[in-house]
Formats: C-alpha cells, structure tokens, sequence
C-alpha cells in the first residue's frame, strides 16, 4: 500500500526523480561551447527513465516572444532506483549570430525529465551572452 502512494505522489512531482542541469559557468560569448552536467537524484520509488530533453530559449521582451533556437534530447531506457545519483555531461555550442544579452533579451536552458509514467521533472537555467 505505501508503494503504491509513493508511485502516486510521485506523479504529482512529489518523491519523484529531480533534475538539475548545472552549467560551467553563467557567462559566455557567441560561439562559446557551453559546458555542465545533467545531476539527477533518485526520488521514493523506481522510475523508468525515458529521455531528457533540453531546449535553449532566446525571450525578447519587446515583442512579448519565446524562440526555441537550439533542441537537445537524450534517449534512455535506464531506471532510477531510488536515491540514486546520477550524473551526465552536457554541452551545447552557442552561434556566433545570437545577439548578446540585455534589457530585452534574455537566454535560458528549459530541462524535462521524462519518464514511462508520463511524469516530468522540469529545471530552469538562465546565463547570459556578452558582447
């Protein structure tokens, strides 16, 4: 009975597998190759991973717009027991043509967990592009 709870709140997001990608740094330049880690810890029972999916969102604030300018995604077939710790690496290399950040555009990394169950464990990196 306790496992099937925990599977239940799991889909809930609670008890489940995290994620976290964690960058090199927070700063970077057009065509720099951003450099990190995907950590990911195990939550209350045994889930079945299914992919991780990474987008890179350019937001411009003056026309109120998200643009998806670079996809990533890992397949997996692997299962995360419970509280384990896991780590993956991580790149992504900027285009010289991404205008630097400022008061009205701004860059982040939008990470999904995905599992078998259809439960996400989402994640939220923002950096910047300098000139």
């Amino acid at each position: 009975m306790a496992v099937m709870f925990s599977k239940l709140m799991c889909r809930f997001g609670i008890g489940a597998t995290k994620i976290d990608l964690v960058l090199n740094k927070s700063e970077f330049r057009p065509g720099d190759v951003i450099k990190g880690e995907y950590e990911l810890t195990g939550g209350r029972v045994e889930q079945k991973l299914k992919r991780i999916e990474t987008d890179l969102l350019q937001y411009d604030e003056n026309v109120n717009r998200s643009s998806i300018l670079h996809q990533n995604t890992i397949l997996s077939s692997s299962t995360m027991r419970v509280n384990e710790q896991r780590t993956i690496h991580f790149s992504c290399r900027l285009s010289d043509a991404f205008p630097p950040s400022s008061e009205s555009v701004s860059y982040k990394f939008v990470t999904r967990l995905v599992f078998d169950d259809g439960v996400n464990s989402v994640d939220h990196d923002e950096f910047q592009i300098l000139v």
